[in-house]
């Protein structure tokens, strides 16, 4: 199993171009403009700016691109995903959204209402306002993008940088879900749930940070578990060992319709890694179970920058974590 999940992960396109990207950032960040009214950004779900020195108010910023098969194959999911994304990136930074952008490219008039009335869905369902945008209807490429601006108190912010040594690392998720029609490898746990449903789902951060219940939290990308995971990891320079073991067993208490190999790669929607001191884990937990979420506790950060992964009695290293420079 762990030789299959090791292969997998190696072979993932999503993982692979999330690993591409360390230098990348490393590069921006030795390189780049440095502005003292940045408070987070590079690493961060979403990047932080103060509105003065003195304020306690920051505004958020996050930005997404769907892929430009899902757009082809599914316009008006994707329309709906854009506005999506960033909302999770906001509240996982423990902010709340307050309105979105989009830029959308492509060269077929009814792909291009299929778009539209999905992302004016998403605007609807989480209630947020569509404030700017750019749109080119004759384009040789197909691209869809789009950004979005929360706010928060610095008492509230949760940056990824907090996570330490020694910590719990768990997956709170919503298993109420369908796999989407238009690919399997997507839990969709969205389309069949009201606004206030998906909220109510996602109070736990705010109460988790405000409690000093949660250190860190990342929402699951297109890399799935493993793919999410190394990110925070990177952006926080540790490591990991994640137990598969404990991780399977909740899955088949809780007849989860995949087998682990499966789940560990998909795009979960509503699905967060969560870490904190081991103290505070039980009380979480109650939280997330108010929250009507199930919380996995899969494993513990470390020093050493490997992640690795536990099944049965074998422990194999799953990759070499290259950190994000400070």
């Amino acid at each position: 199993m762990l030789n299959q999940i090791i292969s997998k992960y190696n072979k993932s396109r999503n993982i692979q171009e999330k690993k591409k990207i360390t230098p990348l950032l490393d590069l921006i960040k030795k390189n780049g403009y440095s502005s003292n009214n940045i408070y987070a950004s590079i690493g961060e779900d979403a990047a932080a700016i103060k509105i003065s020195q003195n304020s306690d108010t920051l505004i958020l910023l996050t930005t997404d691109a769907i892929l430009p098969q899902f757009i082809i194959n599914s316009p008006y999911a994707a329309g709906l995903s854009a506005v999506y994304v960033g909302i999770d990136d906001i509240i996982a930074a423990g902010g709340k959204p307050i309105a979105c952008s989009t830029t959308v490219s492509y060269n077929n008039e009814e792909m291009g209402k299929h778009i539209f009335q999905g992302i004016m869905e998403g605007t609807n369902k989480f209630q947020i306002p569509l404030i700017r945008g750019h749109t080119v209807s004759d384009s040789n490429d197909i691209s869809l993008t789009s950004s979005t601006i929360g706010i928060s108190s610095i008492k509230s912010f949760l940056s990824i940088k907090n996570l330490r040594e020694n910590e719990f690392i768990a997956l709170v998720w919503d298993i109420e879900g369908v796999p989407a029609l238009s690919n399997n490898n997507y839990w969709n746990t969205i389309t069949m749930k009201s606004s206030e449903q998906f909220y109510s789902k996602r109070n736990f951060i705010a109460s988790g940070i405000k409690k000093k219940y949660i250190t860190t939290c990342k929402d699951i990308s297109n890399g799935g578990i493993l793919g999410t995971l190394y990110q925070m990891l990177s952006y926080s320079s540790l490591g990991a060992v994640l137990d598969l073991n404990l991780l399977n067993t909740r899955l088949k208490k809780d007849n989860f319709p995949y087998e682990l190999i499966d789940f560990l790669f998909l795009y979960l929607t509503s699905g967060f890694i969560v870490c904190g001191k081991k103290e505070t884990k039980e009380n979480l937990i109650k939280l997330v179970q108010n929250s009507n979420m199930n919380f996995y506790d899969i494993g513990i950060t470390t020093k050493k920058l490997d992640l690795v992964i536990k099944f049965e009695n074998n422990k194999k290293l799953l990759s070499t974590i290259s950190p994000l420079s400070r």
